[in-house]
């Protein structure tokens, strides 16, 4: 029985992209959870902010807690804009991750499609 070359590049097309898909929504949601950090705050550097999905999903505030800092507006702020922001790149990411899912879904079709066509 002859192999059929296409199919088995179909096949392994379709097992990278979802492997590919995978990958892109465990970085969506670890850019989700991951706290974003800010430097020169009168805290110190690499303060760290609260998770994106709080700052944007839950409308936290970032404004430090315990004594309140001369800059904490400041801080709040820059907080606010950096959670925003990894925010904005964990969607464009898991976005991506649909696509490609979408499309392992469209060549693993094409394969089975291939495997099942009527010998000549």
């Amino acid at each position: 029985m002859k192999r059929d070359r296409v199919l088995q590049r179909l096949r392994r097309a379709a097992i990278s992209l979802a492997l590919l898909a995978a990958v892109l929504a465990l970085v969506a949601l670890w850019l989700v959870q991951d706290n974003p950090t800010i430097n020169h705050t009168s805290r110190g550097d690499d303060y760290p902010c609260l998770a994106p999905y709080d700052t944007v999903l839950n409308d936290a505030n970032n404004y430090p807690g315990g004594e309140p800092p001369p800059d904490g507006g400041h801080i709040e702020r820059r907080c606010r804009e950096a959670g925003q922001e990894r925010f904005r790149t964990a969607i464009e990411v898991a976005v991506a991750a649909g696509a490609v899912a979408v499309s392992a879904g469209v060549v693993a079709l094409l394969a089975y499609r291939r495997d099942r066509r009527p010998a000549p």
